[in-house]
């Protein structure tokens, strides 16, 4: 006796009554029926919809949506010429020639509404960087995407770059090839503290106001003319390290 499955069963269940909830939804927009009863049926076939999807395919877990979003994160790979960013989600690689970087700096900053990230780095070009596609572009990256690239400022931040740590050493090798310090990636601004001493306890603050929540350092600067506005403003107001 062949045994049935009722996984199998329910599925036909749910197709068969989404049918009907869509049919039901077109022959009420067909005899211009009210749109309550429209939306109402429109919601019971996106709910059957919903339930069939969670059956077959379950409903994502947070560390499968966490594994999502790492996997989706830019990488970096370096060699002695150029340095190359891999954006899996883009479906893209930018290469840039240690030779095109003009200047890079990196924000210290507290995590605004809507970001992630205390890290950032800005890196200053002379030539936009040369885009390399995949071989097997998904159909929105084929439509939505270019080829080309014509933006002299890069941008890397701890958040979405899973390999941002990297970059400080990378510089060090194939940049400035010296050794410099790595305390501009501590999470310090650089506040005067003050402490004070009453009934025998100590207590320290911060003698700034207002109190600083950034700190921008020059990082590699060629120092050469340029008409980019922000460039400017980073050299004026940058700490060298």
């Amino acid at each position: 006796m062949m045994k049935i499955n009722p996984i199998m069963v329910l599925n036909i269940l749910i197709v068969i009554f989404f049918l009907i909830s869509v049919f039901t939804t077109v022959f009420m927009i067909k005899n211009a029926m009210s749109i309550y009863y429209i939306l109402a049926a429109s919601f019971v076939s996106l709910l059957l919809l919903f339930i069939l999807y969670s059956i077959n395919k379950g409903i994502p877990s947070s560390h499968r949506v966490i594994s999502t979003i790492e996997e989706s994160k830019d990488r970096l790979e370096f060699n002695d010429g150029a340095f190359i960013i891999d954006s899996p989600l883009l479906q893209q690689k930018q290469i840039i020639e240690w030779k095109a970087v003009e200047a890079i700096y990196c924000l210290n900053m507290i995590p605004l509404d809507g970001t992630y990230h205390n890290f950032e780095y800005s890196f200053f070009l002379n030539k936009p960087p040369v885009i390399v596609k995949y071989s097997n572009l998904k159909w929105y990256n084929r439509l939505f995407s270019s080829s080309e690239s014509h933006s002299f400022e890069v941008k890397i931040d701890d958040y979405n770059n899973i390999d941002f740590n990297k970059i400080h050493q990378a510089t060090n090798t194939f940049l400035l090839k010296k050794e410099t310090s790595s305390a501009y990636l501590h999470k310090k601004f650089g506040n005067n503290i003050r402490s004070v001493k009453k009934n025998d306890t100590i207590t320290s603050f911060s003698s700034d106001k207002p109190l600083k929540t950034f700190e921008l350092y020059q990082i590699y600067d060629r120092g050469n003319t340029t008409q980019n506005d922000k460039l400017k403003e980073y050299r004026d107001n940058a700490t060298k390290i």
